[in-house]
């Protein structure tokens, strides 16, 4: 895949084929960075974690405390070999769809590259996938092969049912016994607030967490005119109304609720990245790697 086809992000979301993309994208990942995680034998700095008791306090950051008034401490490239744990959100309110793509559609090419990332950088990747239980999981492994399960995994899923996100995120944890990434990606329209106390915990435990918000443009933002039926995905009940109406209400309500959101997760020790199906991927990923 050529550099120029994998600069544009609109072309990531037309492909069907999953391990494509993914590696497409996982290639405009690495062509936008200043050079790779794992170059360096091992003693060279390369990022920060969470302190854990008996971790060695000569490598405590007292900078970075006296700042964040958290403990941290600093990690060798090689050191830094954790295993990636993609998570993702496939209930039934995942499948609201603009005139291209749902919201799945767009978790499911961010989960491709990220297991792509991972195997590129020797990191085991696994995937679960959340409904009202644990729907599927792939425990984390190393190889291309993983890296095929997984995209095979993602495109044989429908997002359906209705959700119990706390409970399934519940019953993941036994994917997750190892510390390294955890990766959720959903919409966060399940029981949110509990969905980041469970976050907690396991950061808590020693992942560096990121969470993933994906929202449909028209859920951020309603059209200017018209009249609408709103269909809640999950119960099915509906509401009529003109978009004039609501517009500005909804748009203040949803940025309020986002910015709720941000805050209660960076208080819990997790990363936040919110975004909607428009946004290009590439940057958003190359983000989470810079940072981890």
């Amino acid at each position: 895949m050529s550099a120029a086809v994998s600069a544009d992000p609109d072309v990531f979301l037309e492909i069907d084929d999953l391990e494509l993309v993914g590696r497409g994208l996982a290639e405009a990942v690495w062509l936008g960075r200043h050079g790779g995680v794992r170059t360096g034998p091992g003693v060279e700095f390369h990022s920060h974690r969470a302190y854990q008791p008996g971790d060695d306090l000569r490598r405590i950051n007292w900078a970075l405390y006296a700042r964040q008034r958290r403990l941290h401490v600093r990690e060798s490239r090689q050191e830094s070999r954790r295993p990636v744990h993609i998570i993702v959100d496939a209930t039934a309110s995942m499948a609201v769809a603009n005139a291209t793509h749902s919201k799945f559609h767009y978790a499911a090419r961010a989960a491709a590259a990220l297991a792509y990332i991972a195997n590129g950088q020797g990191d085991a990747a696994s995937l679960c996938l959340l409904q009202d239980r644990l729907a599927a999981a792939l425990p984390p492994r190393t190889g291309s092969s993983q890296t095929a399960g997984i995209c095979a995994a993602l495109s044989a899923t429908t997002p359906r049912g209705t959700s119990d996100l706390v409970r399934a995120l519940g019953e993941a944890r036994h994917i997750c016994t190892q510390r390294g990434f955890i990766i959720l990606i959903s919409d966060f329209f399940d029981k949110e607030d509990a969905l980041i106390v469970e976050l907690a915990q396991l950061s808590a435990q020693g992942h560096d967490v990121l969470a993933l918000q994906i929202l449909d443009p028209m859920e951020v933002e309603l059209p200017a005119s018209g009249d609408y039926e709103f269909l809640d995905a999950e119960d099915g009940s509906r509401l009529k109304t003109s978009a004039e109406e609501l517009r500005a209400s909804h748009k203040k309500a949803v940025a309020e609720w986002r910015e709720t959101l941000r805050t209660r997760s960076l208080a819990a020790g997790l990363r936040w990245q919110t975004m909607t199906t428009e946004d290009p991927l590439a940057p958003i990923l190359r983000a989470w790697l810079d940072a981890g």
